[in-house]
């Protein structure tokens, strides 16, 4: 994904071709966006954002659906134990008949989470924004 607001770099290249009696002069030019920080800070806050909200989210449907907790379903669900521990009694766990739990601490996660992600994808994209020269600076 490229930033559509980045400032674009160009390049110009001149080539002579020396042969008996002929010279040609070629220019190539291309522009080429280049990534700012800010943008860089920011596809790094919505990955970390998306792997959370991943972890949570595949933990809720695990649950859901009464999977076994062994190997890939217990590795998800010992991590998103941590990342949902500070929701639990938000919301109550829902328990059907058939072992099935709709574990509602995960969906909160996600929700705060994202919001959270929001706030900073905001903050970063404040604190990182070019500031316009005052007239005489260099």
């Amino acid at each position: 994904m490229i930033d559509p607001n980045a400032p674009h770099e160009e390049r110009t290249v001149t080539q002579v071709s020396q042969e008996p009696g002929e010279r040609q002069e070629v220019t190539y030019r291309s522009s080429t966006p280049v990534a700012t920080s800010s943008f860089r800070a920011r596809q790094l806050v919505w990955l970390a954002a998306g792997v959370v909200d991943a972890i949570l989210a595949l933990d809720f449907l695990f649950k859901l659906i009464g999977a076994s907790s062994v190997g890939f379903v217990s590795f998800i669900g010992g991590m998103a134990t941590g990342l949902s521990a500070p929701f639990r009694g938000v919301m109550a766990t829902t328990v059907t008949a058939g072992a099935h739990v709709a574990y509602w601490p995960d969906v909160v996660g996600i929700v705060v989470y994202t919001l959270a992600a929001w706030i900073v994808v905001a903050l970063v994209g404040i604190a990182l924004a070019p500031r316009a020269r005052a007239q005489g600076s260099r």
